[in-house]
């Protein structure tokens, strides 16, 4: 029996007279054999004259790929069927009417042809046509008597009588097409080809670009706990937040920030990371930027250093002990000489602050430990501190434990790193798996992030701005050394030419910590705890930037 695409019960073809003739080649061919039902075409044709490019479109009733025999075009005419010799016409007798129909020969000539060319681009490169290919008519509830008409070949016309004998009938016809005595022998690989070229591979993937805008409607939308928050905030004048890696709270300190510049107070914005805080400038509309200073931590020491005409200039080979202690000395002196101070304050990443620079933080406040503060953290991206933190007295902190920016694969893969469960919003788009590969050699690891940027940008329709490459170490120490283009695409360095899509972003984990991109490319990554620039937790925040897509490639 052969298979019959569309794979339909042949009985069930709405048609009578091409339901008889599938239900006859289905039964009597070979199984080798494909027999496709009601096969339309399309292509290009050339005007000779005006050069125009049209399409041209037809439709094969039947279309036989026999492996002994060749390819069939077989055109099907039911019903009461008339030839017009004088006129050359072909006629259907329907009750008491007869309608001229289109020359049933001419139609299967023509079919055959285009699917010829079809196959040869598909399936052979353009050349080569494995086995003999011809044309029918089959009349299925007519007999004729009498000359065939111009055009025609008795060999190739199949009456009523014709259906009990069908399958030996096509094999025949198809003889009297082939050009020498060889037999025909079709091997498998080229009917796999043929069938490529009348069912091309025809694959609608999702474009990642909009499947990103998709998802992203769903994440950006409030929680319950981020609404009740902002209810929270309203009656507290001091609080601490506590949420996990991507449950907005960076979004929310901005929010209480800008309430406050809006009713005409002086506030502060403070984060420890340098690129997080000029994104939040970024952001400030410019009526309330004389209400609302956006800083780090230690640009505001060095800012009011600078006021007070004191130096902040850290001691070579002092290692970290200036930023970490000395830096908060001077600003401290410097307060003591510049009055200027704020009505509220916001700090933002404040796992990240070191127990005495809350000393400085409440100093910078109108009212000391009274005033409006509001401070943000999650225990688990402390990356600098390295000790219990220490927060100043604020109440029992607000829980934000739903994770809303990543999707629900990428959210997984962050529980697995901190060995915790991580709660994501119950309409939390699933995602693409992330990509999880060891390659040692940088050099083949770069070569990994060309292709992968350029995948993104040209099949996924992503733009430059939405994708980072994140590695614990500086660029020079990178993979990525030297290295200033991805195939056709530039690699920056600078967070603000990536915002305005000047290139893709390349950032240590730490020097990123506190933003986000739609897609992460993790690369360099060793052994947990190897290093000092790649803890648990360094992993965790790197991997939870990613709100749509991530690459991670250990070396």
């Amino acid at each position: 029996m052969a298979k019959l695409i569309p794979p339909v019960d042949p009985r069930e073809i709405a048609n009578l007279g091409e339901r008889d003739v599938a239900m006859a080649l289905v039964e009597q061919l070979p199984d080798d054999c494909t027999v496709y039902h009601s096969y339309p075409w399309l292509r290009p044709q050339r005007n000779d004259r005006s050069g125009k490019v049209t399409l041209r479109e037809g439709e094969a009733d039947f279309v036989i790929l026999h492996p002994k025999a060749g390819m069939l075009v077989l055109e099907v005419k039911g019903g009461e069927i008339e030839y017009d010799h004088e006129n050359r016409r072909w006629l259907r007798r329907e009750g008491s009417r007869v309608v001229e129909i289109k020359d049933p020969f001419a139609q299967a000539r023509i079919n055959v042809h285009a699917l010829e060319e079809a196959i040869l681009r598909e399936g052979f490169g353009g050349k080569g046509f494995p086995c003999p290919y011809g044309y029918a008519v089959a009349f299925p509830h007519c007999d004729y008597t009498g000359r065939v008409p111009p055009g025609a070949e008795s060999s190739a016309v199949f009456s009523a009588p014709d259906l009990a004998f069908l399958g030996e009938r096509v094999t025949k016809v198809l003889g009297n097409f082939k050009r020498s005595n060889e037999p025909v022998e079709l091997t498998r690989e080229q009917m796999h080809r043929m069938r490529l070229g009348l069912s091309p591979a025809f694959c609608l993937m999702p474009v990642l670009g909009r499947q990103v805008r998709e998802q992203e409607e769903r994440l950006i939308r409030l929680t319950e706990e981020q609404v009740r928050l902002l209810d929270f905030l309203g009656s507290h004048t001091r609080a601490a937040v506590r949420g996990v890696a991507g449950s907005g709270k960076t979004i929310l300190a901005m929010a209480q920030a800008l309430k406050y510049a809006r009713q005409g107070q002086r506030t502060l914005l403070v984060c420890y990371n340098k690129s997080l805080a000029d994104w939040l400038e970024s952001s400030v509309p410019d009526e309330l930027k004389p209400f609302l200073t956006v800083s780090t931590y230690h640009g505001l020491c060095a800012e009011m250093c600078f006021r007070a005409h004191m130096p902040f200039v850290p001691k070579q080979n002092d290692g970290n002990h200036f930023w970490r202690s000395e830096a908060t000395n001077l600003l401290l002196e410097a307060l003591d000489i510049v009055k200027d101070r704020f009505d509220a304050i916001v700090v933002d990443e404040g796992q990240d602050f070191m127990p005495d620079w809350w000393i400085a933080i409440e100093a910078l406040s109108c009212k000391g430990e009274a005033g409006p503060l509001y401070v943000f953290y999650d225990p688990a991206q402390n990356l600098y501190v390295g000790e219990q933190l220490a927060m100043p007295s604020l109440g029992s902190p607000f829980e934000l434990p739903t994770n809303c920016r990543n999707t629900r694969r990428i959210a997984a893969r962050c529980a697995e790193i901190r060995e915790v469960a991580i709660t994501v919003r119950t309409d939390a788009p699933e995602g693409v798996v992330p990509e999880l590969k060891k390659i040692e050699s940088p050099e083949s690891r770069a070569r990994a992030i060309r292709d992968t940027v350029e995948s993104w940008i040209n099949k996924g329709k992503l733009l430059p701005s939405q994708i980072a490459i994140l590695s614990p170490f500086e660029k020079a120490k990178s993979c990525l050394a030297g290295i200033t283009n991805l195939g056709k695409t530039t690699l920056v360095t600078n967070p603000n030419e990536w915002r305005v899509n000047r290139g893709v972003l390349f950032a240590t984990i730490r020097s990123f910590k506190g933003l986000e991109a739609d897609a992460i490319i993790l690369t360099d990554v060793p052994e947990i705890d190897s290093s000092q620039a790649f803890s648990r937790s360094d992993y965790y925040v790197a991997c939870s930037r990613a709100k749509h897509l991530l690459s991670v490639l250990e070396s």
